[in-house]
């Protein structure tokens, strides 16, 4: 075998190594936090609790529900899986189903454009990350109230050396928008508009996961009389 075959062959297997190694200590911490989880649910229920101290609980709640958040993401990124014919809009049904009580909670409107019905070849896991993320910064972005999600799906083309059929996925939003300022960072790890909230990692991770796939994920310009964020994700139907 030649040389430069045998340490790519062995590059691949120490990232595979690794990538198993991160997967099962970020089971461990998620099993930990877990367990914290419920002791700060029993501690929150205790009617003894003086109020100083459910205060403390809250801030400890929201800590933990970042680094669940962090966790996830961080598994999505080294789980392995084996590429399947999956329904683009199944997913994102689930997706939006499982966001439902929230977008209720907040009189959300969600608006579904399914012109693309069929199906790619992809990792279930690491596109339904990806559309977790991106409808649940929508939702945390749009009004209470009047407020509007709409997802649309539609086949397209792009040309990067030779053209590449896909499908591209659009999240667009009602919110305030996001500044010029912070347009260049929004996919860099750690940035986050979020005072504290987020990890920072959400778009990050999606954008991984998308380039994982050979496609792209970008922020479209909005013009200025119509505020909000739309985020567009072009998937190839083919991995090969």
């Amino acid at each position: 075998m030649p040389g430069n075959a045998r340490h790519q062959e062995s590059d691949h297997q120490a990232l595979a190594e690794l990538g198993l190694l991160s997967a099962s200590v970020i089971h461990e911490v998620k099993n930990a936090l877990q367990g914290i989880a419920n002791a700060l649910f029993l501690l929150e229920h205790d009617p003894s609790l003086r109020p100083r101290a459910r205060e403390w609980i809250n801030d400890a709640q929201r800590e933990l529900s970042r680094a669940f958040d962090a966790s996830r993401q961080t598994l999505a990124l080294v789980r392995e899986e084996t590429p399947s014919q999956v329904s683009v809009t199944q997913i994102l049904d689930e997706v939006l189903e499982a966001s439902s009580r929230k977008t209720a909670y907040k009189g959300i409107a969600v608006e579904r454009r399914y012109e693309y019905q069929g199906t790619i070849e992809a990792n279930e896991g690491a596109i339904r990350e990806v559309f977790t993320n991106l409808v649940l910064n929508a939702l945390e972005a749009v009004p209470r109230r009047g407020g509007k999600l709409t997802v649309s799906t539609s086949a397209c083309n792009r040309t990067n050396g030779k053209d590449v059929a896909g499908v591209r996925i659009v999240f667009e939003d009602n919110g305030p928008g996001i500044p010029d300022a912070h347009k260049q960072k929004v996919f860099e790890p750690l940035f986050s508009t979020k005072k504290g909230k987020g990890t920072g990692l959400g778009l990050w991770v999606s954008d991984r996961l998308v380039h994982q796939h050979r496609g792209a994920l970008w922020l479209d310009s909005k013009k200025s009389h119509a505020p909000g964020s739309s985020f567009s994700v072009f998937l190839p139907l083919k991995q090969s």
